[in-house]
């Protein structure tokens, strides 16, 4: 009877894992030494789900765990955890050594943890998918899903269960259809594209061949092209233009060092440009009902009400060294004619340093400078010793004031938040006119503002005074019945009628770019 009390106390003093690896080795699944001990991330729960199934194997369906590998190797390929990567290896090589006590052990596990992961990426997801990757443990799925796996064993439904937990979007399931058609041509090795110099219609391309072929793997049109030519004829221009379209440059059908940097991009690096952005839907809004979306990499903003689109845009972002953040917020009102409270990171950096190489600088900007936000009164900037100046050390504050030349044009659109991000107007209307538009200081610069603040007053705006192209008082707001939400996303490839778009990683969130 001692005996049994003892046992009995170490046993509940053993951690979990060490239990239920113990009842796995005495039902003869695996040996002490097996390395998948290691892997489990839930032995309690495994031995519930095999103690109900009877001890019996789960997965001798080889559809459903291929349903289970595909998921693990799209996660794989889009880089962002290391855990997903390293039991997608050992289900491999479980497999391959026709070790199947253990490939259903980790296979099981693996399982509850994708569950897991795919139940908390739409909160969790910017993390994971921008930051600091996922490198950890996570905690075991809710009891529902674990419920609902137990369910899916009974009735041999693991491979639903698995789908059910994948986003159910067009943009998702195109997005992995490329990415299976981008895999097809891994086979073939396909030589780079080489040519001298820039190719029009008209002129000779040695490599024709290679050139079709590269273009197939974004399934880019070509039907209509002639297969025998041995030159850049008319019937090969709308595939070239279509394929500029579909990697944001300029269609202008001359291929050129950037349509030929996209024609050569490794395979590995779409595959991978393919499979994070697949994973990133999981975090992404996808309803459609009234919704202000920014993506970045694209330059270009959507203005959903009601379900329908009723504006587009393209949008200048921040640049390389002062990134618009991704991020929630909402619009709650428009300003007219507004004045800009120079930000102190932009007041310290750009402005001063242009002050004291050009006295006259502040005028011709209509800046003043004023103690603290607030005040009335206004510093003599002749006043500033600015040859002895340390910007940093500055103790004022400048603001701009309303104007055709103010640097947040006639329009802001306000969307409250501790970064202090919003849209606006600029009067720098040349830069809407550039492929790569990162230009501002992270704020998001609207391409035809006025348009955007009509449709804005004629759907929620709680007043119509004037048609807001007049000129009214600096810093007049019209306030909006609802706030209508603000997404700032990046998505570097995306579904969009009929076709997967590329854009540039250009703050390199991917973590694979080349280009």
């Amino acid at each position: 009877m001692v005996k049994r009390i003892y046992w009995l106390l170490v046993v509940c003093l053993l951690p979990s894992t060490t239990f239920a690896s113990q009842y796995f080795n005495q039902i003869g699944w695996i040996t002490p030494e097996s390395q998948v001990h290691k892997l489990l991330q839930y032995p309690d729960i495994l031995d519930s789900i095999y103690r109900d199934n009877d001890n019996q194997l789960i997965w001798f369906d080889l559809q459903q765990s291929s349903k289970l590998e595909f998921q693990l190797e799209v996660i794989q390929q889009a880089g962002f955890s290391s855990l997903f990567n390293r039991q997608l290896s050992y289900l491999n090589f479980y497999r391959k050594s026709n070790r199947w006590y253990e490939y259903d052990l980790l296979a099981t596990d693996t399982t509850l943890l994708y569950l897991s992961y795919a139940t908390l990426a739409q909160s969790q997801g910017k993390d994971w998918f921008f930051e600091q990757r996922l490198t950890g443990t996570l905690p075991p799925p809710p009891v529902s899903v674990q419920i609902a796996f137990k369910r899916s064993v009974i009735h041999q439904e693991l491979a639903e269960l698995i789908e059910s937990f994948t986003p159910d979007s067009d943009g998702y399931h195109n997005l992995i259809d490329t990415y299976l058609n981008v895999v097809r041509f891994q086979k073939l090795d396909l030589p780079l594209y080489q040519q001298y110099g820039l190719k029009r219609v008209g002129d000779k391309i040695e490599q024709r061949d290679v050139l079709l072929q590269r273009l197939a793997i974004v399934d880019v049109d070509l039907i209509d092209v002639d297969k025998e030519a041995t030159w850049y004829d008319k019937s090969l221009e709308p595939a070239i233009k279509q394929f500029q379209r579909l990697h944001g440059l300029k269609p202008d059908g001359v291929i050129g060092p950037n349509t030929i940097k996209w024609i050569n991009l490794p395979l590995e690096q779409r595959l991978s440009t393919l499979a994070i952005n697949a994973e990133r839907i999981r975090y992404w809004p996808t309803a459609r009902d009234t919704i202000i979306v920014v993506n970045v990499p694209s330059f270009e903003m959507t203005y959903w009400d009601d379900g329908q689109e009723v504006f587009e845009s393209k949008v200048v972002v921040g640049k390389i060294a002062r990134p618009t953040p991704l991020m929630t917020t909402r619009l709650d009102s428009l300003i007219l004619n507004p004045t800009w409270n120079v930000p102190w990171k932009i007041m310290v950096e750009d402005i001063i340093p242009k002050v004291q190489e050009d006295r006259e600088y502040l005028t011709r900007q209509n800046i003043k400078i004023i103690p603290k936000w607030g005040s009335k009164d206004e510093i003599n900037p002749d006043t500033i010793d600015w040859d002895n100046l340390t910007p940093s050390a500055f103790p004022y504050r400048m603001t701009q004031l309303s104007g055709n030349h103010n640097a947040l044009g006639l329009y802001k659109f306000n969307t409250p938040n501790r970064r202090a991000i919003y849209l606006h107007d600029t009067p720098s209307k040349g830069l809407f006119s550039e492929e790569q538009r990162a230009f501002s200081s992270g704020c998001i610069r609207v391409e035809n503002a006025d348009v955007f603040a009509n449709r804005l007053i004629d759907t929620y705006g709680v007043i119509r005074e004037e048609n807001v192209t007049s000129e009214p008082k600096s810093n007049h707001a019209i306030p909006l019945r609802n706030r209508i939400p603000v997404h700032i996303i990046y998505q570097t490839a995306w579904y969009e009628e009929g076709n997967v778009h590329y854009r540039e990683d250009i703050y390199r969130l991917d973590g694979n770019s080349l280009i």
